[in-house]
């Protein structure tokens, strides 16, 4: 069985989201300064791709992209906000179930999809619920106790969560795959800067001379280093499988790994590491039957 290319991005995307939240977790820098200069490091390591690779022509790429960018930046202020108040665990609990909405909202998208999967019924039965044990399992990682006040709270980035993938595959759909990964990566990360300097301008959520302190800028490249190829690898992932709801569920396994590295470094873990290994059980039989 050859490993299909859309696991392969999805694997390299998972890996590189650990890297991701290893690094905030060392760093330690508050939520708006780490998003901010994420994303201008994003435009920064991206930019010349796009001049070497070219951009899209299609203005519906760029619409596209500047709705989702606006939902992004809603949805991350509401997402770094909430995390102190109700703690980091619990949202990672209630955000999976957004991935079997996703998954069934695509074939309202595209029927024909559905079709497809219709042909060959029992696979496709197995693949909705390998894609449910893997939400189940992401679930159980964490013990904490998920409240209807956490999910009010967080409501706007369960929905981002949940549209995200299905607008990232209709932006794709308008761009090459050469071009499209560089470009979405880049001119979201520039529509969500300038929204956030205009959101600074306005509010001030920290002062000046935190947000654009050396710490800050070194802090929030090497978090976004990581972070931009993340997004690209991700991106790409999504463009082409067929359902962009499958995603996610290989990108759950950037939990077990780093568990792995808790292990490694002899730290003490107090997530359900069967649980972390039911995630990653998920995904090798997702690829597995996608590729049968």
């Amino acid at each position: 069985m050859d490993m299909p290319l859309w696991a392969v991005f999805g694997l390299i995307s998972a890996t590189l989201s650990a890297g991701v939240m290893l690094i905030q977790e060392k760093i330690k820098l508050d939520g708006f300064t780490l998003a901010f200069w994420n994303k201008v490091a994003a435009v920064t390591l991206m930019a010349p791709m796009v001049v070497f690779m070219g951009a899209p022509d299609n203005p519906q790429f760029y619409l596209l992209i500047a709705s989702q960018a606006v939902i992004w930046v809603i949805s991350d202020v509401i997402f770094f906000d909430a995390i102190p108040k109700v703690g980091a665990g619990l949202v990672s609990r209630i955000l999976p179930a957004s991935t079997i909405l996703t998954f069934c909202l695509w074939f309202l998208i595209d029927p024909a999809l559905w079709r497809v999967y219709m042909e060959t019924p029992l696979r496709s039965f197995l693949v909705f619920g390998v894609l449910c044990a893997s939400v189940f399992f992401a679930v159980r990682l964490r013990h904490c106790p998920i409240s209807w006040q956490a999910v009010r709270m967080i409501w706007f980035v369960i929905f981002a969560a949940v549209i995200g993938p299905l607008m990232t595959k209709l932006v794709m759909n308008e761009a090459s795959f050469s071009q499209g990964p560089f470009a979405y990566v880049f001119f979201e990360a520039l529509t969500m800067v300038t929204l956030w300097l205009a959101y600074y301008a306005i509010r001030r959520p920290i002062p000046a001379d935190v947000l654009f302190s050396k710490r800050a800028a070194k802090g929030g490249f090497m978090v976004g280093s990581v972070a931009a190829l993340m997004v690209a690898t991700n991106v790409a992932a999504i463009s082409i499988v067929d359902n962009p709801g499958l995603i996610p569920a290989i990108k759950f396994t950037d939990t077990m790994i780093i568990l792995l590295f808790y292990r490694a470094v002899g730290r003490k873990e107090k997530s359900d590491v069967l649980s972390g290994l039911g995630i990653v059980a998920c995904a090798a039989a997702l690829i597995i039957l996608k590729s049968s």
